[in-house]
Order: C-alpha cells, then sequence, then structure tokens
C-alpha cells in the first residue's frame, strides 16, 4: 500500500512461477489470492481513513547470507534516525514466527538496538519486553556485527539531507548482491527504537541540536564519539586491515563462490581463476586487457563480477585465466583495494601473526596485470 500504517498490507511473495508462490509465512498464495489483496489495498482497507489507495509492486530483496539463521523468513532491516547530518540512534528489527515474515515491531518482530560507532548489536526488545535471546534460537542479540556498517550510516544520511527534513527515520535492507539499499523514509518514525536501545532519543537530539555540521563525514563521524555504548569502547574497528590472503566471496548469476584470494597491491586488476568465471555464469566482458608481467606482455579474457570483502561490496571487472597452476584461485588487485590496508603480518581473515615459514610457496604469479591498458 502507498499509505499503508504500520506495516499493515505488505505481502511478501517467493518462489512465484506465474501462478502461484509462497509468502512470509510458507502459506500457498494464488493468482487469484493476489488479486484479491490488491483490490484491497485500492479501496483502503490498510490506510488509516480508509480512502482509496494506490498499490505497488517491487522486486524482493534477497537477505544478506548472515541473516539466515538469524530471521524467521522475511527480511530484516535497519532503521537510523538522522538528524541534520547526525545518525542519532539505530536498530535492527529481525522478522519472527509471531511477526510473519515482517519486519515490523507492532506485528511482534524483535527491535534491537545497534552501537552507532561499531554496527554491533546490544539489546532487544519484543513487544516491549526485553530479549535475551532471538526467539526460536540460542543466539544473543548481542554482539551481532552488521556488515558494510560505515557505508550504511553514510546513504542513510546522504538520504536525510537529500528530503530537506530535518529529522527522518530511513529504513534500509542489506541485499545479498546490491548490498544496502533503501527501503523507505518516513518524517514521523515510530519511538519504539528508544525501547530497543535502552536510550532516550529526546537526549541524543538536544545533545546534536546547537552544533554546527559542516559535512555529513562530520556528522556521522560525531555520532560515533557522541553515541557510542561504554561496554564496547574496546572493540576494534579495523575492519579495514587486510591479511595477505582473504576469504572473498564472489556473486554470480549462479550463486556465490567463497574462496581464499591473495591480496596483491603489486597487481593492478583483481584476477580470477575461469572455474570461478563458469560456476558463477559470468557474462564475458566486452574489452580485453593488455597485462604485463615477468613473462612479457599478453591480453586476458575479462568479466564483470562483484565480490564481498571484509563485508564491503565491490563491483569491479576482473581478468580471468587459467591459474589451476598458483595457490589461489584469485587475486585482488589494488584497483578493488580502496579504503583499505594490508598487514603483512596477519594471518587469512583470523588476524593472528604468522611466520614467514608459514607462507605456502606460491609459483610465480608472471603475467599479473600491472596496469596494461585495454585492447578491443
Amino acid at each position: 500500500p502507498a499509505h499503508g500504517y504500520g506495516g499493515e498490507g505488505i505481502l511478501v511473495v517467493k518462489k512465484w512461477d506465474g501462478a502461484q508462490g509462497v509468502v512470509g509465512s510458507g502459506e500457498v498464495i494464488t493468482a487469484l489470492d493476489l488479486e484479491s489483496h490488491i483490490f484491497d489495498i485500492l479501496e483502503g482497507a490498510f490506510t488509516l481513513k480508509n480512502l482509496p489507495d494506490q498499490a505497488f509492486i517491487e522486486s524482493r530483496v534477497k537477505p544478506h547470507s548472515m541473516f539466515k539463521k538469524l530471521a524467521a523468513g522475511g527480511v530484516p532491516d535497519i532503521r537510523i534516525i538522522v538528524y541534520r547530518k547526525v545518525p542519532v540512534m539505530a536498530m535492527l528489527r529481525l522478522p519472527t514466527e509471531e511477526s510473519h515474515g515482517r519486519a515490523n515491531l507492532h506485528l511482534g518482530a524483535l527491535g534491537i538496538g545497534i552501537d552507532l560507532r561499531t554496527g554491533i548489536t546490544t539489546t532487544g526488545v519484543q513487544y516491549q519486553s526485553r530479549k535475551r535471546y532471538i526467539p526460536g534460537t540460542k543466539t544473543k542479540v548481542r554482539g551481532i556485527k552488521i556488515p558494510q556498517w560505515r557505508q550504511i550510516l553514510d546513504i542513510a544520511t546522504r538520504a536525510q539531507e537529500a528530503t530537506g527534513l530535518g529529522f527522518v527515520g530511513v529504513d534500509l535492507v542489506l541485499d545479498d548482491k546490491q548490498g544496502p539499499m533503501i527501503l523507505e523514509m518516513n518524517a514521523r518514525p515510530g519511538l519504539s527504537i528508544q525501547l530497543a536501545n535502552n536510550a532516550s532519543l529526546r537526549t541524543r537530539l538536544e545533545r546534536v541540536m546547537d552544533l554546527p555540521i559542516p559535512s555529513i563525514d562530520h556528522g556521522i563521524e560525531l555520532a560515533r564519539r557522541l553515541f557510542a555504548e561504554d561496554a564496547l569502547a574496546e572493540v576494534s574497528e579495523d575492519t579495514n586491515v587486510l591479511s595477505v590472503v582473504e576469504r572473498v566471496t564472489f556473486l554470480g548469476e549462479k550463486g556465490k563462490r567463497t574462496v581464499h584470494a591473495k591480496i596483491d597491491s603489486g597487481a593492478f586488476r583483481t584476477a580470477i581463476d575461469v572455474s570461478l568465471v563458469e560456476k558463477l555464469g559470468l557474462a564475458p566482458y566486452a574489452k580485453r586487457y593488455r597485462v604485463r608481467g615477468g613473462a612479457g606482455e599478453h591480453v586476458r579474457k575479462a568479466v564483470h563480477v562483484k565480490f564481498r570483502l571484509r563485508g564491503t561490496l565491490i563491483d569491479t571487472v576482473a581478468s580471468y585465466s587459467d591459474r589451476a597452476h598458483l595457490s589461489y584461485p584469485a587475486i585482488i588487485g589494488r584497483r578493488d583495494l580502496k579504503g583499505f590496508l594490508i598487514d603483512p603480518a596477519t594471518g587469512p581473515v583470523e588476524g593472528k601473526k604468522l611466520r614467514a615459514e608459514q607462507f605456502p610457496a606460491a609459483p610465480s604469479e608472471s603475467g599479473t596485470d600491472q596496469g596494461g591498458g585495454t585492447v578491443e
């Protein structure tokens, strides 16, 4: 519904085959059921004053893989309250069995506060009652790290500035392939976010009300300093520090593949094995790239590919070739390492210090793209 209230009237359908599909609760819905529901929307069944309304049909978001074990179906979302370029409060809303796959607190979804500095969850609430564990699981509500948190804050703050509204609630989802996406913005967002954070929204607004905020980056950093939770003060934010080998998830039409990739700032462009191209169903790129290496100069084919590195979604063009004789099926070149630091003394992902002899002796990477040009 264009003018719905409290999440009423929203229907999430998956596995649609043209005649029927499945809704968030697991029930089957037919084309006739869907048609009837649309007529209810048009007649205003889900508006506050029962006035005629409009129905929107949107593509379904595929939640980030980290949410699969946390939410009882449906799509979790993140609400961020932004005031004059300063994010002042945030929460994660997880669908539950009671909410029938909807991330709406009034319908029984779980609201979990988020620390603005680290993007780590803190306290949970359902129907105004405190929850220590996610319903139906043994997972604590506290300590969940939200991927791409800095990017989420940036998108929400830019959205607030674009609306011209001084105060707005921005609802975002984290799509498995496209990353953070805005669902909607509310000029009068609900106040249950205070319960999820166990904090006063008014107090936070008053702290920044008279402060000059020259830029979006300034507003975000101010929020991360003012509204950081004391208990998480010692938690490191160095998620952008990479080791020489990282787990990287490549995304394609046929799904996704997670592999160990070498982080190589000496190479300009990311390079992947031809087997990954085939398994992911990646379409060849129109251009080919001239590569310079120890074995001379030659031309390589390329593909458009997306991959996730330390929670950051990267959209790039990578060259590909047969890397079966090399230690890693992929190398990540410096073109795709903007915003990251590399610590050559740390091991893969876990951050453990490694001795030199612990690194595998990889065959020569001659032929790695060192920044050569393109050929049509």
